[in-house]
């Protein structure tokens, strides 16, 4: 089992963001290690990520840099794009271009962030994103002076301020606060997150040796206290404060348990009392951990950069998947049991397949497993963005796992279901991975075998059915979600809880079945969807479940209960009159096919699982 806090592997990006923040230094008495500098980094290859080099009069050679371009990038041609550029951490930021990217990739997709490009910086290993004393790496002025005309002049941007924002974790941190400070004029909104070094000296420091901190100082500030802090975010912060104070938009995130959190809060104090706006999010529980900063935050970080960057096209006034409130600045604590996230990776008839799993227990116990499948040409990771569900895990203390299908191209999957999509994972055996999955989950990461569940939407849910009907002995209840079934030929051995949520208005999976009448699914139908009616009524069958249904209607949602029999399992049909097509709770993708917006499709589902459980009959 991973350590605690460690990331999910589909987010390994973050590692490259933390700093060994520096430690104890004196000017330097020791010759210092030769620098590592290296202008032009391997190439990365990631989906929507490109490759780039120019020629930077700053440090005059070539300096290379990485470019994600949203999907809206290829079909807007017309249209220019707000920037982030991304500062990495002190060990360069590589390994983590592809996830990072991804990551990106799912918000924006989900609606939660709006369209916009991402540059990832090549600020050097512990370059420190500013200028060396001996003149060997000037990289604060390879970035402004050369890198962001650069971007500007070579790629379709909103060339001004407000089209571009700072980011960054730890070492990038400090950067995007020292750069964002000093030069208001060219970026309008500036995100710290676990920063560092952020004291007036170098000194003290938490995250670092006293050897490792004289070398730090030696190289990048030439042995100089005074250069240090002359280069310090808090002195430029006191330089530039009015300017600040008018026109730019700042946040401070920190988690309470970070080495680095006393150096971060007397820096907001610092901001405070220069009078310079800002937000300051303190974490709870959270270490130097950057992904799970990303993970507390939730829609928080996004909400930040929809206030910088602009609303996405079409989406709501409020910014949370549900339509609450963005949470408070500073958030609640976490569960005693927040626990490691991770990747699975297995093996199955010899082709390579992943999940992604979020609150697995390491103390030896077992705890339930919600297994969530992504919709078609989805991913687990933008499963992961939209659906909602580690906060509902967090809070209930239960395990999620986002599974992932057969890619067929450009980062999309997809689930065999048999009768949709079958040119392109026509050869996936996904019965084979759920059971290997399963069988991970059991023996290597506390998933209590009589507590599994399975839910997933569109694509995802058609796949649960398939599952649910080829497995039901081995899951406690299944919640298929805008979903139907193609065909009844087969019958669960065993009865099975299920809830069945559709929308009356789905364009994409109609309520009446047959042919969708969105042509991209229609394209890939090979089958006709069954009538909701019918796939009720056979599960209430084959489940045994009562003949006489409780039926209750809230608002625009109706549910439908078949109770459970001696012997038998439950029914529960869910249909909103206002609902389309998407995951409940999550953002239009097309304004003629608005998702159920009346109760967040996470909450509900665990809601209808929390009390389930496979019988001794089931296992046997």
């Amino acid at each position: 089992m991973i350590a605690k806090h460690r990331l999910v592997a589909a987010f390994l990006f973050l590692n490259a963001l933390l700093l060994p923040c520096t430690a104890t230094a004196q000017p330097a008495t020791r010759e210092p290690s030769a620098p590592k500098v290296q202008w032009v980094t391997r190439a990365v290859s990631a989906p929507r990520v490109s490759f780039h080099t120019f020629e930077s009069a700053a440090t005059k050679t070539a300096v290379s840099y990485h470019l994600y371009t949203p999907a809206a990038y290829d079909r807007e041609q017309d249209s220019r794009f707000p920037v982030v550029y991304w500062l990495h951490g002190s060990g360069g930021g590589l390994s983590g271009i592809a996830s990072v990217a991804r990551y990106f990739d799912a918000a924006i997709e989900a609606g939660k962030a709006p369209p916009c490009l991402v540059v990832f910086v090549n600020g050097l290993e512990m370059g420190m994103y500013v200028d060396w004393a001996d003149g060997s790496a000037p990289v604060e002025s390879m970035i402004v002076k050369d890198l962001v005309p650069h971007i500007d002049s070579t790629h379709r941007t909103l060339a001004m301020r407000e089209g571009r924002l700072l980011d960054g974790f730890s070492m990038g941190g400090y950067g995007a606060a020292r750069l964002g400070f000093k030069y208001p004029e060219l970026f309008r909104a500036v995100s710290i997150m676990g920063a560092g070094p952020m004291q007036e000296t170098l000194t003290t420091t938490p995250r670092a040796s006293k050897v490792q901190a004289e070398e730090l100082l030696a190289r990048v500030y030439g042995g100089s206290q005074e250069r240090f802090l002359e280069a310090s975010p808090r002195t430029i912060a006191k330089a530039n404060a009015e300017t600040i104070a008018k026109g730019s938009l700042v946040r401070m995130v920190i988690g309470d348990r970070d080495e680095t959190y006393g150096n971060n809060l007397a820096f907001h104090e610092h901001l405070e009392s220069l009078k310079i706006p800002h937000e300051w999010r303190v974490l709870r529980g959270i270490g130097h951990d950057p992904m799970a900063v990303l993970i507390e935050l939730d829609d928080a970080h996004w909400a930040f950069y929809r206030k910088a960057l602009g609303e996405p096209a079409g989406s709501p006034d409020r910014a949370t998947p549900n339509g609450s409130e963005p949470p408070p600045a500073v958030t609640r604590q976490a569960p005693d049991s927040r626990t490691p996230n991770g990747d699975i990776k297995l093996k199955v008839d010899g082709v390579d397949r992943n999940a992604i799993f979020v609150n697995a227990p390491t103390d030896g116990t077992t705890r339930p497993v919600v297994i969530v499948l992504h919709g078609g040409s989805g991913s687990a990771e933008r499963m992961r963005v939209s659906a909602g569900f580690d906060p509902v895990a967090r809070a209930n203390g239960f395990m999620v796992v986002y599974a992932e299908g057969t890619e067929f191209g450009d980062g999309r999957h997809a689930w065999n279901t048999g009768h949709l999509l079958r040119r392109q994972v026509r050869d996936a055996d996904d019965i084979a991975y759920f059971d290997a999955l399963i069988d991970a989950l059991v023996r290597d990461h506390g998933a209590d075998p009589a507590r599994i569940f399975m839910t997933g939407g569109s694509n995802g849910g058609m796949m649960t059915f398939v599952y649910a009907v080829a497995r039901p002995e081995r899951l406690a209840a299944v919640a298929p979600v805008v979903a139907s079934m193609f065909t009844f030929d087969q019958a669960p051995s065993v009865p099975l809880p299920i809830l069945i949520i559709n929308g009356a208005k789905d364009n994409e999976v109609p309520l009446e079945g047959g042919m969708s009448r969105t042509r991209v699914v229609r394209a890939a139908q090979a089958s006709p969807f069954k009538p909701l009616t019918e796939v009720v009524h056979f599960w209430k069958r084959v489940n045994k479940s009562s003949t006489e249904p409780v039926t209750q209607t809230t608002g625009t949602v109706t549910t439908t209960t078949y109770a459970a029999t001696d012997g038998g399992a439950v029914t529960e049909f869910v249909v909103d009159s206002a609902g389309g097509h998407g995951w409940p709770g999550t953002r239009a993708r097309r304004g003629e096919n608005t998702p159920i917006g009346s109760f967040n499709g996470a909450e509900r589902v665990w809601e209808f699982f929390k009390d389930k459980r496979r019988s001794p009959r089931a296992d046997g």
